[in-house]
């Protein structure tokens, strides 16, 4: 997940008011981020509270998971798998350290367009655990091939969705950069929340129909416990409300260790 943000520190105070109502905003980090990002909102009777994480993967290399649990970056997004075989070497690492140091942790997927999609939700389900208050899966689009239409894009994109959400309870999160939504996703996905990778003091702009609830707004992030640029995020709301949007206690992830992922798609009801 990668994209470029260098915001001029002129242009701060408007983005202030970008999100209001309980909304919240993001902060400069007590680990290092870059200096120009947007601030949180605030009033006089009721500060908003600053919610954002970082996602990261073999690019970040080995992560003092320590020093990060000691800024304020309350989430982190871990790359799983990519295309129809490829599994991230840090990922299983990541993924312990996180839970280890009470981080809330997520992980995603990198989708390969001309990669068969079963096998792309094999590698993924095959790998990721999720438990109890773990954050909903993600699949990463970034990426397009010649030879894949839009229209076979967004059936293959569907097939995997609906097969993550089968077999683990919860909907996936789409995560995608302002121009790959805009050319092949708006509109066609309303029952599914986005991630949107904008480097820009401009919040994401989603069509009426869709909502997106992290926003990427730097690749350039520097935070402690962490050799390498990282990319830093923005929850579209407070820490109860991340909280809520995790795997809740209810859900069984060994129920479908008789069937494969795919084929729990004919037991798929509608979630609210």
């Amino acid at each position: 997940m990668t994209l470029r943000l260098l915001f001029p520190a002129c242009r701060r105070l408007i983005l202030s008011a970008l999100l209001v109502c309980g909304t919240a905003a993001v902060a400069t980090a007590s680990g290092g981020t870059s200096a120009n990002e947007p601030k949180a909102a605030s009033s006089e009777s009721n500060s908003t509270t600053v919610v954002r994480g970082i996602d990261v993967s073999r690019w970040q290399k080995e992560i003092d998971w320590t020093l990060v649990s000691q800024s304020d970056m309350a989430f982190s997004f871990i790359k799983a798998t990519e295309g129809s075989y490829w599994q991230d070497p840090f990922f299983s690492r990541n993924w312990e350290e996180t839970k280890r140091h009470g981080i809330k942790r997520g992980a995603y997927h990198f989708y390969r367009p001309t990669a068969p999609v079963e096998e792309q939700i094999q590698v993924f389900t095959s790998t990721v655990n999720l438990e109890p208050g773990d954050l909903p899966p993600v699949l990463d689009l970034e990426v397009m091939d010649k030879n894949v239409s839009p229209e076979q894009l967004r059936k293959d994109v569907r097939t995997w969705l609906e097969a993550v959400t089968a077999y683990y309870g919860v909907r996936p999160i789409i995560y995608t950069g302002q121009n790959y939504y805009r050319r092949y996703l708006k509109g066609h996905f309303p029952e599914y929340k986005f991630w949107i990778a904008r480097y820009s003091d401009v919040k994401p702009e989603t069509y009426h129909t869709d909502n997106w609830m992290f926003w990427q707004f730097t690749d350039r992030g520097s935070v402690a416990g962490i050799d390498a640029a990282v990319d830093i995020n923005f929850f579209a709301g407070d820490f109860e409300q991340l909280r809520q949007l995790c795997v809740p206690e209810f859900i069984v992830h060994n129920r479908y260790d008789q069937e494969s992922p795919l084929s729990q798609l004919k037991h798929l009801q509608p979630l609210p």
